[in-house]
Parts: C-alpha cells; sequence; structure tokens
C-alpha cells in the first residue's frame, strides 16, 4: 500500500520509481529530481520498446547484447540527466542500471517485468 501511495505521488510506475530510485543521488534540486524521474521514464520506455528490441529474450547471455543494453543506458543517461551528474557518479550509475536489468534477465524476470 505505501508504495502504491508513492507511486501516486510521483507519478511513476513502480517499475519506474525502482529506476529513479537508483539513479538519484544524495541531494538534487527540485529541477534536478524532475530530469532524475524523466530518465528513469525515458530509460525504462526506450528499453521496453518492442521496436528497438533491446531487451530482447535473454540478452544477458550474449556479450553483443549486453553491449547493446549498456550503450543504450548510456545513451538515455547521457542525454536526460542533470550535469551536476559528473563522469565518476553518470558511470556509477550506468553499471548499477545495467547491473539491475541484467539481474531481473538473469532471474528471468525480463520477459514478465520488462519486455513487451
Amino acid at each position: 500500500m505505501k508504495n502504491n501511495e508513492l507511486t501516486k505521488r510521483e507519478g511513476m510506475s513502480e517499475e519506474e520509481l525502482e529506476i529513479f530510485d537508483l539513479l538519484k543521488k544524495e541531494t538534487l534540486t527540485k529541477a534536478e529530481k524532475e530530469k532524475v524521474r524523466l530518465a528513469a521514464q525515458h530509460l525504462l520506455h526506450k528499453l521496453k520498446d518492442a521496436r528497438d528490441t533491446v531487451l530482447i529474450q535473454a540478452w544477458h547471455k550474449g556479450i553483443r547484447s549486453q553491449e547493446k543494453v549498456r550503450r543504450e543506458i548510456q545513451v538515455v543517461l547521457h542525454s536526460d540527466l542533470p550535469d551536476s551528474y559528473g563522469r565518476e557518479l553518470f558511470s556509477q550509475k550506468t553499471d548499477v542500471i545495467f547491473q539491475h536489468f541484467y539481474t531481473i534477465a538473469e532471474q528471468g524476470g525480463m520477459a514478465e517485468s520488462y519486455a513487451h
């Protein structure tokens, strides 16, 4: 119940909120928080978009498909995250998000949770 209230208040789905939590940093201005929220939504949409087929079934098992997913994460985050995310933090967030999706795929949850 608490999570539902939070997702409604933030205007995000549970999946988006999960990504937002991984992307946010300790201190964010209101404008930066909005950029991070939009980055979370954009990233999830981009990875789930069936036309782009980024998250193909068993993508985590192949180096090329892993690289494609990582590259897509980098492109979206580079475009959407606030400028206050320096190189090191950007790199950390890219790794955290990639690992998040990798873990879900490894557990067999990608098809149900994130793919169309």
